[in-house]
């Protein structure tokens, strides 16, 4: 057994941030000087949350939108000579700042002029990329080295249950809020309406959007319209992030008249999986807003192919019926796939990043072209891709311990209203102490601590962190409950009764922030090869694990009332319509393939699922029980062993059962024990791991040393578990790959 530790007691998680935080870029550009700002102004609106921004380095008022229609466009239709000069409002991707859309405007606003083109740009400062990575926290900063897949879901995850959805969404609500009635860009739509109506065919109406630029236009092009706009006659995407069924509703019935041509220019699928974010994240942007960003997981994206594919009525508009990369036949709208470099001079791209379609000359040129409907332009000057300086640079990694054993426990009275507990704080605290007496490094999130995003991200960090030989444990005490099955993960063949989703209460439920048996197993899920995971519930609701409700909400008010008498309280609340609704509107309706595959996580649960967990004289009745048999059991006992002398303690009591949940096989292994064997290490040298482990709270190793530490993994396991089992292969391979894991970089930890 591990030489005991001392609890660490972490008030809050490492990735806990606020939206509101800004990461600075690897690279600051020098000031602006007001003569480069002067020569902008007849060409940005600036907004900030949709209204004309009055701060920062570039301010934007109705007078200076009133000059762009009053004095300086007409100037440059009158340069021009006659003829109808083509405006074109550019909207930015979403990861820009102020500063980097006021460099974007300023590298295109004399190309564009060069061509005949009058360019008003939309500055919107999203500062998406350093809100993003704010949102994971540490996690974007390199300190673990999963595998592509592995590591990709880990910080989606990171970014789902961190404040990614709620930075996405502001960042949503202000290109919508832009177009609004009282918004800026709805103010520029009545002005170019009323220019239109005045100045009948001398201009053309044109609108490029990058990124999230695509949601800025999904709103501005129908409120111009209405403003009085006669039509768009092009509309050019570039690397869309717009959800398909948001273009659908606001686009494509303007498709062929209030919008005349619609292209977009996007990659492949294969780039898109090529392409990188945050640094580490080993895809593109709109895979991480697709799976992490967007309120309902899983959301169709209009930049991704196999999203364009999959819609029956975009696949029909654009003509998709060939392979992967083929161009449209018999479409409405054209798409053109990078990497595109023969063909029609307007319907080239060569751009092998999310965000290095702007600055890419073959897009830029082919869109210019569709504006024009001249080939001979001026070409799209050379530019530096700015994607680089958007994500911080991986830090360093810091040393961690193969086979370590950490545990995460939560508690929590503190509800608010009439919820309150008496016991939970007490568990926490009571688990933690036998936890550290079994060699444990401890982690505690005790009431106000204990959001829904503390607990996800505190328990995505303890599983992420986490390496082949390692031992973690996760407790949780307070209310259980239950809420609509949303994504009909539930739902059983032949069966049409109700299904609902099991739930835990973090302090902050009543919002909707409640954590149901889906994000747990997403969490559980990334458990890497020959880790142990043995989790303990002391909460109703937590009889089977993560599956089917049994016991009903009838059933559960009879008991406790039955038990209010003799001083003991139900550890159960029955949801009102108010916590569902939050609930339905925060989570939308999940896209999820189908039920977990086999768990290998184990689960000690306070009762069965007809049955309710009880608080007796400030403690839970399980947890007086099971906590103190923690230390005489682990490494000892097999866990149906443990389960037993649990139960031992609740046969005077049979009004709860306390139950066990995982793999059959897994009633046989020994209790809080590794699954693959360590090398042998001093009592010196592993006391001092140990505490390296707890101050790190979970960091990576270094190459060199975890290679010659799973080297030493390796001969000792394999030579214990015996030639030929397959309980030595899955070892083997467990140890292999976490040695190649921990050599290639650190990636989540605190």
């Amino acid at each position: 057994m591990p030489e005991p530790k001392t609890p660490v007691q972490s008030t809050t998680p490492p990735q806990s941030t606020t939206p509101t935080q800004s990461t600075t870029p690897t690279q600051r550009q020098p000031p602006w000087s007001k003569s480069e700002l002067e020569r902008l102004r007849p060409h940005v609106v600036n907004l900030n949350r949709g209204k004309f921004s009055s701060t920062g380095a570039f301010t934007t008022t109705k007078k200076d939108v009133d000059a762009i229609f009053a004095t300086h466009l007409p100037a440059f239709v009158a340069a021009q000579g006659g003829g109808v000069v083509p405006v074109v409002f550019y909207a930015h991707g979403g990861l820009v700042d102020e500063q980097a859309g006021l460099r974007i405007a300023s590298t295109q606003v004399d190309w564009w002029k060069s061509n005949g083109v009058y360019p008003i740009h939309f500055v919107w400062e999203t500062g998406l990329a350093g809100a993003i990575t704010n949102a994971v926290g540490d996690w974007a900063q390199g300190r673990r080295g999963w595998l592509d897949e592995a590591k990709d879901r880990v910080l989606e995850l990171a970014a789902r249950f961190g404040q990614g959805p709620a930075i996405w969404g502001e960042m949503k609500s202000s290109a919508e809020a832009a177009s609004a009635d009282d918004g800026g860009a709805r103010y520029v739509a009545e002005a170019l309406g009323a220019y239109c109506t005045a100045h009948a065919d001398t201009i053309s109406v044109h609108a490029v959007g990058h990124s999230a630029g695509s949601i800025f236009h999904s709103f501005f092009i129908p409120a111009a319209l209405n403003g009085g706009v006669p039509a768009f006659e092009t509309l050019n995407l570039l690397a869309p992030a717009v959800r398909t069924d948001v273009f659908e509703k606001q686009i494509v019935p303007l498709c062929g008249q209030g919008v005349k041509s619609l292209a977009i220019f996007t990659m492949t699928e294969k780039l898109e999986r090529d392409d990188t974010c945050l640094g580490v994240y080993g895809k593109s942007l709109l895979y991480l807003v697709r799976a992490s960003l967007e309120p309902e997981e899983f959301s169709p994206i209009l930049g991704l192919e196999e999203c364009l594919r999959a819609d029956p009525v975009l696949a029909r508009l654009f003509g998709l019926s060939g392979a992967s990369g083929s161009p449209g036949v018999d479409a409405a709208a054209d798409i053109v796939w990078s990497k595109t470099t023969s063909g029609p001079l307007n319907s080239r791209s060569t751009s092998t990043s999310h965000g290095g379609f702007d600055n890419d000359i073959p897009t830029m040129d082919s869109v210019v072209r569709r504006i024009t409907g001249r080939s001979r332009i001026q070409s799209f000057p050379a530019t530096r891709d700015l994607g680089d300086e958007l994500w911080p640079a991986p830090g360093p990694a810091a040393p961690r311990p193969v086979g370590s054993h950490h545990a995460l426990c939560v508690g929590i009275n503190a509800y608010p209203g009439g919820d309150a507990l008496y016991g939970c704080v007490a568990d926490a605290e009571a688990w933690a102490t036998q936890f550290a007496a079994a060699g444990f490094s401890v982690r505690t999130l005790l009431d106000a601590e204990a959001t829904r995003q503390n607990i996800l991200l505190g328990l995505l960090d303890l599983v992420a962190s986490s390496v082949a030989g390692d031992v973690l444990a996760f407790q949780y005490a307070g209310h259980g409950t239950y809420v609509d099955d949303l994504d009909g993960d539930e739902a059983e063949a032949g069966n049409e009764e109700k299904k609902y989703d099991e739930a835990l209460c973090p302090i902050d439920f009543r919002a909707g922030n409640l954590i149901i048996d889906d994000d747990l197993g997403e969490i559980f899920d990334q458990l890497p090869d020959g880790v142990s995971l043995t989790a303990f519930f002391d909460s109703c609701h937590s009889g089977d694990g993560q599956r089917r409700l049994q016991l009903q909400p009838t059933d559960v008010a009879d008991l406790t009332a039955a038990s209010a008498p003799h001083g003991r309280r139900a550890r159960f609340i029955i949801p009102d319509e108010a916590t569902s609704k939050n609930f339905r509107a925060k989570r939308g309706t999940p896209a999820r393939a189908g039920k977990r595959a086999l768990a290998r996580e184990v689960l000690f649960s306070a009762c069965k699922p007809t049955e309710v967990a009880y608080e007796t004289g400030g403690h839970g009745d399980f947890t007086g029980v099971a906590s103190l048999l923690i230390v005489p059991s682990a490494n000892r006992l097999t866990n149906v062993e443990f389960l037993a002398k649990v139960r031992e303690g609740f046969s005077s009591q049979p009004r709860q059962n306390p139950d066990f949940n995982g793999p059959r096989a897994a009633k046989a292994r020994i209790f809080l024990a590794p699954l693959v064997a360590g090398p042998a290490t001093p009592p010196a040298a592993g006391a001092a791991a140990g505490a390296a482990a707890g101050a790190a709270g979970a960091a990576g190793a270094a190459a060199g040393a975890l290679l010659t530490a799973a080297a030493g993994i390796e001969d000792g396991a394999i030579e214990g578990a015996g030639a030929g089992s397959r309980e030595a292969d899955a070892a083997a391979r467990a140890r292999a790959a976490a040695a190649f894991l921990r050599a290639a970089a650190d990636f989540i930890d605190g």
